[in-house]
């Protein structure tokens, strides 16, 4: 009669086998991740486009979120959040500033008035890491609702 549990042999083939998959882990998640923090880029920009739309209404002041395209940053204006925009190509469709007053096509704003309304305009950002698709964000000129589309 053989005794219970695992010889030596046993438990080194689990280990390497385990060794092998933690190190093909990075390679195989790699698309995944990658889409994940830009599915969290975008989520984190669509808060503050409605955080910066409160303040507006609060403070009965306008409120601007910045796009430098460059950079590849946004930033709240007078002074809040700011972040970066995910990876991938960026549309700017609609969206003040792209006449030359912030450096041309290299940056724009989306402005949120007292009255809870914006300038309007709409962000396309092409995801990236082996996801098809396509986000847009959207301002609402009216409403200033902010609109999230995956």
């Amino acid at each position: 009669m053989r005794p219970a549990g695992f010889t030596l042999l046993e438990l080194l083939v689990v280990i390497t086998v385990l060794g092998l998959v933690a190190l093909a882990a990075p390679r195989l998640g790699g698309p995944w991740i990658e889409g994940a923090r830009n599915r969290a880029a975008m989520r984190e920009l669509g808060t503050a486009l409605s955080r910066a739309r409160l303040a507006a209404v609060m403070t009965k002041s306008p409120v601007e979120v910045v796009f430098d395209l460059k950079s590849r940053t946004w930033r709240t204006m007078p002074s809040g959040p700011y972040g970066n925009l995910p990876a991938g190509p960026v549309q700017v469709l609609g969206i003040d500033g792209a006449d030359g007053r912030r450096g041309g096509d290299q940056s724009a704003a989306i402005r949120f008035f007292a009255d809870g309304g914006s300038s309007g305009g709409t962000l396309v950002m092409g995801n990236t890491g082996g996801a098809t698709g396509e986000t847009r964000i959207a301002a609402d000129w009216l409403s200033g609702r902010i609109e999230v589309r995956d």
